[in-house]
């Protein structure tokens, strides 16, 4: 476990369960202090009463998407960083993602090593 990783906090954005519970447990066995939301939404109210160092947002949810969720974030808390996970991964949203300022798109399904990877960069770029 890296020192710089145990002071992060990651909030992990995916309407898909599955997808949070593996986010989680890879970035704790990395150090990171991570918690999940299901919806928009609930990542938007807990932004508003805790500090987290970087976003991971799913971009195709019921409610609002990956991008309005970015949108209302970013308003909020403009040292987040922010990374975009998604399977519909279009040209258009790719280059639509990377205008709006995610730090980086993870294209589902991905391995562990390319969250890692993410994460860390995403991070590395905010300091």
């Amino acid at each position: 476990m890296s020192t710089a990783a145990a002071a992060k906090k990651v909030l992990v954005v995916d309407d898909a369960g599955p997808v949070i519970i593996l986010c989680v447990n890879v970035l704790q066995s990395l150090g990171y202090l991570v918690k999940g939301a299901n919806r928009g939404e609930a990542a938007l109210d807990m932004i508003r009463s805790e500090h987290f160092d970087l976003m991971l947002l799913d971009y195709k949810m019921p409610g609002m998407n990956g991008f309005q969720v970015f949108t209302e974030a970013r308003a909020l808390r403009p040292d987040m960083a922010f990374l975009l996970a998604t399977a519909h991964a279009t040209p258009e949203i790719i280059q639509e993602a990377r205008q709006m300022g995610f730090s980086s798109i993870l294209l589902k399904p991905f391995s562990s090593a390319e969250l890692r990877a993410a994460v860390e960069k995403a991070l590395a770029e905010k300091v």
